[in-house]
This record gives structure tokens, C-alpha cells and sequence, in this order.
């Protein structure tokens, strides 16, 4: 992990970035991720590395070093959430979702997004991928 890339993410800012979580299932009917943990994430070398893995497939949860910088808020009932006071920089977004197939079967999978926002600006991202 680099302190470096961290650094500007540990100041305090006045961006915020909102949103809603979403997931459009096979039959069509759209998942919202009511009550699911939102991460938001530094885009660095480590974070762009477990991006990776997720846009793989993978399921697992962020585990960071000790020293990262990141933030978590938990989705509304609508799968909203809210992040303030956040310093100008570029952020992933992930969301853990887990849902029901017609055949059963149970399906789960990391949501996810990115976004930049610069000093005072107020981003509104949808967490679909």
C-alpha cells in the first residue's frame, strides 16, 4: 500500500456523492439494494487491483490495509445513500447484493461504480455493474 495515494483522500473536503443502488435481474424486475453496505473507495493501486477481482466475478468483501482510506454507509429501504465532506479525488463504488432466481437458486455479486468529483461538487452515481 502506498501512504502517498492515500494522502489527498485523509483531508477534509466538501464534495459529496449520492446515489442508488440497482440491479436488473434476468427476468427484468429491477433489485435495489435496500439495506446493503455501500464502500466507498480511493481509487489507487490497491483499490484498482480488488476492482479487478470484482469485475472478474469475484465476491469478496474489501479488506484494506490498516492504513487505507475508505468509507462505508449502509443503502435506505430504496437502496439510496449519501457520502459527505468527501475530499475532491476519483472513488469506486461497491455494493454486496445477494437475490433469488426463479429456479431458486440464490445469486450474489459485487455492484459497483466509479466516479470523480472535484472541490464543492455533488455527484449523483447509480451502483448497477
Amino acid at each position: 500500500m502506498s501512504l502517498r495515494e492515500y494522502a489527498p483522500y485523509r483531508l477534509p473536503g466538501n464534495a459529496v456523492i449520492t446515489g442508488q443502488v440497482t440491479h436488473v435481474l434476468s427476468t427484468g424486475q429491477t433489485l435495489v439494494g435496500a439495506g446493503c453496505q455501500v464502500a466507498l473507495l480511493p481509487v489507487t493501486t490497491e483499490s484498482t487491483a480488488y476492482m479487478q477481482k470484482v469485475m472478474g466475478g469475484s465476491t469478496d468483501n474489501w479488506s484494506p490495509d490498516p492504513e487505507a482510506v475508505w468509507w462505508l454507509e449502509e443503502a435506505d429501504a430504496q437502496g439510496r445513500f449519501r457520502f459527505e465532506a468527501l475530499p475532491a479525488g476519483s472513488y469506486y463504488l461497491t455494493c454486496p447484493v445477494a437475490w433469488k432466481e426463479p429456479d431458486g437458486l440464490t445469486r450474489e455479486r459485487i455492484l459497483w461504480a466509479e466516479t470523480t468529483v472535484g472541490p464543492g461538487d455533488h455527484v449523483e452515481v447509480t451502483v448497477s455493474r
